[in-house]
């Protein structure tokens, strides 16, 4: 099947998606989002691969979703102005929850190739992935956070814990990869000229221990039992929690009252570029900031 916004390889037993935007460094509109299910579903339908990297082309995995509106509108933040009716924000919220939700029970073993930036958007779809493997100087974060949005993802929960997660949601603060690794977000942090190497030696791990006495069905038994300890532990009720609690800091966030940062207004003047650099400012002297995007994108 041919894509637009991603590129799909195998090499059994192993399929790669690569996010093809990279002169948005793979901004996420819909149509990518849509493709990477596409592509999912192919490989999943292959009985000759096992397992799925998902990985960027270019300067970085992904910098999240893409606010230039360019292919995207239901996954996009929606604008304040529009006064859009809470209902349909929600609806959205829900089926973005979905979608998360399918990729992150997806049956077949999917592994994160993380290098450059890996922010909201991008840093949700490598949280969805059993493992992710990043390169040491890879930047996570979510600065949607600082146009006031609650997170869509309740996974950093059972990522990183309570502790760490309350922290970088709250402060908005960006972690390299070594940092990452040690608080659990991601499993393991390489040098950026190793990382294409460690994840085919993860892999390989992993297919070998998979040989044992029940053989490649073993992971029938680990999927199973692994979504039950997820939903035992309150994942379930997580996923519809944190899209009402987003859907409702969408028509709460900053930029309602005179003197708040209001981002819509500032990209209007400013172009996108601009309304980034507005955002982030106030942190810059707080937390290390990665340098601002060269494109439509958070």
């Amino acid at each position: 099947m041919a894509y637009e916004n991603v590129i799909y390889e195998k090499e059994p037993p192993i399929a790669t998606i690569t996010l093809n935007r990279p002169q948005k460094l793979n901004a996420i509109n819909d149509l990518m989002l849509g493709e990477i299910e596409e592509a999912l579903g192919e490989a999943e339908a292959d009985g000759e691969i096992r397992y799925v990297v998902i990985k960027g082309a270019g300067r970085c995995f992904s910098v999240g979703q893409d606010l230039s509106g360019e292919g995207t509108s239901a996954i996009m933040p929606p604008d304040p102005r529009l006064r859009s009716p809470l209902a349909s924000i929600f609806r959205a919220d829900v089926r973005l929850m979905e979608r998360w939700r399918r990729i992150f029970n997806y049956p077949k073993h999917t592994v994160a190739q993380v290098h450059g930036y890996c922010l909201a958007m991008g840093c949700d779809l490598m949280m969805m992935c059993r493992t992710a493997i990043a390169a040491e100087d890879a930047i996570f974060g979510d600065p949607s956070l600082r146009m006031g949005y609650a997170t869509i993802n309740p996974l950093w929960t059972w990522r990183v814990g309570p502790k760490r997660a309350k922290e970088l949601l709250l402060t908005t603060r960006y972690i390299d990869g070594k940092e990452a690794e040690r608080i659990g977000l991601v499993n393991r942090a390489v040098p950026p000229d190793r990382l294409e190497e460690e994840v085919e030696l993860a892999i390989e791990a992993i297919d070998l221990s998979a040989g044992g006495i029940a053989g490649a069905d073993g992971e029938a038994p680990h999927v199973t039992f692994g979504r039950a300890a997820f939903d035992i532990s309150g994942l379930s009720a997580a996923w519809a929690f944190a899209a009402g609690l987003h859907s409702i800091s969408s028509v709460q966030r900053r930029g309602f009252q005179p003197d708040e940062f209001n981002f819509w207004e500032t990209r209007d003047s400013l172009g996108l570029k601009g309304a980034i650099r507005e955002r982030d400012a106030p942190f810059d002297g707080l937390f290390p900031t990665p340098a601002h995007p060269e494109g439509g994108s958070t």
